[in-house]
């Protein structure tokens, strides 16, 4: 099977649930016969302990797939301020650099069928800051030459900030393949599904997975109901769409 090597899981806001939708994501297309891994490039907020910072996103990565290896294997910068990249950054004396990070993406390629690359907030977090630029989440997607899923709610406002979203990636030539709704409760009100309706339609794109509520600690919760979190995903329809955006990248690279 021809496909991608990789995806951008990206959100409408912080908190959306990226990281829940990547380690099912990473799971799901391991059960395709597929040898995937998540890669957090950029931690924020990581919890200091004696032994060193800890990205919190790839500890659920860790509890949900069995991950035994080094956190540096999935994560290339852990940051222990809880704010934006660029200013955990500044006040750490850090710094991040897209090369860098495009590296350790080139090396996870070498050794795995798909990467499922996580981002840190939205398109437009600010990443670095240079006396004469800002560079933001979507210029590293950019660099990394990846297509997108954009991670979104079903609740109130989520019409907006996606269908924004979605209109921002499309104007920076992003390839956006769908919408992972997360949250998606058992019993949704005629607002929810309306929302879902109103987000596939103005958007353009395809829902392709509704992911269900979860009570803390959600990593407990997937273990114990994967098989009903596997079934919230469109798997046709997904699969499908790695592979078509297979075939427009290798058309791409020849038209150039």
């Amino acid at each position: 099977m021809n496909m991608l090597k990789g995806i951008f899981i990206t959100g409408t806001d912080t908190g959306v649930g990226k990281t829940f939708v990547t380690a099912c994501l990473t799971a799901f297309l391991r059960e395709q016969k597929m040898n995937p891994i998540p890669y957090k490039p950029i931690q924020s907020g990581a919890i200091k302990t004696g032994q060193g910072l800890i990205a919190e996103d790839v500890e659920v990565y860790r509890k949900v797939l069995g991950f035994t290896d080094k956190q540096e294997k999935y994560c290339s910068y852990a940051l222990e301020t809880p704010v934006s990249p660029h200013l955990a950054a500044k006040k750490e004396g850090r710094r991040i650099s897209f090369e860098e990070i495009e590296g350790h993406f080139n090396a996870l390629k070498s050794n795995h069928d798909f990467i499922v690359v996580e981002g840190a907030g939205g398109l437009g977090v600010p990443l670095i800051e240079e006396t004469d630029r800002i560079h933001l989440t979507g210029d590293l997607i950019l660099q990394l030459q990846l297509p997108i899923l954009l991670v979104t709610h079903p609740g109130l406002g989520t019409i907006n900030h996606t269908l924004l979203s979605v209109s921002y990636a499309k104007s920076l030539g992003i390839p956006v393949l769908g919408l992972i709704v997360n949250q998606w409760p058992e019993h949704p009100t005629e607002m929810e599904k309306d929302n879902i309706q109103m987000m596939e339609k103005l958007c353009q794109i395809p829902i392709l997975g509704l992911i269900p509520a979860m009570p803390a600690p959600a990593e407990e919760y997937i273990l114990t109901h994967w098989p009903k979190i596997r079934e919230s995903f469109d798997k046709e329809k997904l699969l499908e769409l790695l592979k078509e955006e297979t075939k427009n990248e290798r058309t791409t690279r020849t038209m150039g």
